[in-house]
């Protein structure tokens, strides 16, 4: 489980926002893992629809914020969403062509899991900072 705290603020309310919804959503993607088999696969496919969905329209919404900002870490978001993008749709296609093994669930949290909390902490949060010089 992912926990929204204060560390995880990037200065703009509406990032902060999406952000909590990402982490919620990714949260009942992990509670729907421990119910019966034809349920999970069910609702784990309407969560990965929407995290996919959210995602790319959400990091194009913070890239540009970190374009308006000048933030010096723009660059570097830029290519991480693109990592996520492509790590995300790797799972999402394994996840559509053989199904939701138990084990696909699990590397799936696990790696997004830590993408998630690495990159707010490491990269997104590097706009308040910019916000704050301005």
């Amino acid at each position: 489980m992912l926990n929204w705290h204060p560390g995880l603020t990037t200065g703009v309310p509406v990032l902060d926002y999406h952000h909590r919804q990402i982490i919620e959503q990714f949260n009942n993607f992990h509670a729907c893992l421990s119910r019966g088999e034809s349920e999970k696969r069910a609702e784990a496919g309407r969560i990965l629809d929407y995290l996919l969905f959210y995602a790319a329209w959400h990091f194009q919404r913070e890239e540009a914020y970190m374009d308006h900002y000048r933030c010096p870490a723009a660059e570097e978001n830029r290519r991480a969403h693109a990592e996520f993008l492509k790590r995300f749709g790797a799972f999402y296609a394994q996840w559509q062509t053989q199904g939701m093994s138990a084990d696909l669930a699990n590397d799936t949290f696990v790696s997004l899991m830590e993408w998630i909390l690495n990159h707010i902490q490491g990269v997104d949060t590097r706009l308040s900072r910019s916000i704050a010089g301005e």
